[in-house]
């Protein structure tokens, strides 16, 4: 019985080792997830390891802290004005969690949609007319993406949206950049996708 447990400790502590990661956290807000995380001070470098066992790089001043499997987080941002880095750690700290809250709880669905449907509607359009303009649909999602990477969003509306204990200058900042950046993604992604799907069903129907 005894042989059995612990021979049932062991494979389970080799299974919980083999699926640990530790997680990278960049000063943009990225979370990189991998493995045997090590730094090198000297030529200021990061190794680690995909989960898949690939060996990547990152450059230390790329990131903000670590967080192995345990949770244990060692922040390794410094400011360092030489580097632009102007903020305190405090104040890079509470960006990155404004970052990380808007790509876990904003949603930004319609601008899929409306660049899926005003590619495909457009594809359609041109296709109907007979104009023989096809080949320049691709500016669709060019034109589209440039106009929401241009417009502002609502910021006194996603400001009260975060909870009031929250909404420190950094905080909102951080949280700003990635709905910026999520909404002119799911552009590039709705519009392109629109845009592909309109010229298979084009290229469908004249094939008939």
């Amino acid at each position: 019985m005894n042989k059995l447990l612990v021979l049932l400790l062991t494979l389970f502590s080799i299974i919980k080792i083999s699926f640990a990661q530790d997680t990278i956290i960049t000063i943009d807000g990225e979370q990189i997830f991998g493995k045997s995380v090590k730094l090198n001070s000297a030529t200021r470098e990061c190794f680690y390891q995909t989960m898949k066992g690939k060996e990547k790089e990152i450059d230390m001043d790329d990131i903000f802290s670590v967080r192995d499997s345990m949770g244990m987080e060692t922040v390794y941002y410094r400011p360092d004005t030489t580097k632009g880095f102007y903020d305190s750690q405090n104040d890079m700290k509470q960006y990155i969690e404004g970052v990380l809250a808007a790509r876990k709880e904003y949603k930004s669905n319609f601008f899929t949609y409306f660049g899926a449907g005003l590619s495909v509607t457009a594809v359609a359009a041109v296709a109907a007319s007979g104009t023989g303009l096809l080949f320049w649909t691709p500016l669709i999602p060019v034109v589209y993406s440039g106009i929401v990477l241009k417009s502002k969003p609502n910021v006194e509306k996603i400001t009260n949206s975060i909870p009031e204990h929250l909404r420190s200058e950094k905080y909102v900042t951080g949280y700003i950049t990635q709905v910026k950046k999520k909404r002119t993604n799911n552009a590039v992604i709705g519009s392109v996708g629109g845009l592909l799907l309109g010229w298979l069903g084009f290229f469908s129907i004249s094939a008939l």
